[in-house]
């Protein structure tokens, strides 16, 4: 935006002064955000899912177009390096908001593991991430809680 300020005694508009200035309003960062914590755990053979529907663009852009989703996984190691295993996500689909995978051995998951999904929001030039850590435990039965109502 351009903006041009005169300044002039009233009874007399041949003695002013003008000044302009340029405003350049950038966009803001676009928010990233998966549910439920950053640290969760899924039973090897259950159905799971991360949901990062919650993300956002403070801009609410649309001429940028739809954003885009893309999640990737990859295997946390003992001593705390990662080894990519977005091999794990090939039969899901991994770009859409909420991410459904079910662990299984078979499919090459490991229990007892920690795995770290990312999820990458992108819209025009502007791109977020936001991770979590997901460990895999072999307790088929494990219990699930889901809050639908909460009073302070």
């Amino acid at each position: 935006y351009k903006f041009q300020v005169t300044v002039g005694f009233a009874d007399s508009m041949t003695i002013n002064n003008s000044a302009t200035t340029t405003v350049v309003v950038g966009s803001q960062d676009l928010m990233a955000s998966i549910s439920g914590g950053v640290e969760q755990t899924v039973a090897i053979g259950a159905d799971a899912e991360l949901d990062g529907s919650e993300s956002y663009d403070p801009d609410d852009n649309d001429a940028e177009g739809a954003m885009a989703y893309t999640w990737t996984v990859a295997h946390v190691l003992d001593d705390g390096s990662r080894e990519d295993a977005n091999s794990l996500l090939a039969s899901v689909n991994a770009t859409q908001p909420v991410l459904a995978f079910t662990p299984t051995t078979a499919a090459g998951w490991a229990s007892g593991a920690t795995y770290e999904f990312t999820l990458t929001v992108s819209r025009g030039t502007r791109s977020a991430a936001y991770s979590v850590l997901v460990s895999v435990s072999s307790d088929q039965y494990m219990p699930r809680a889901t809050v639908t109502e909460f009073d302070e």
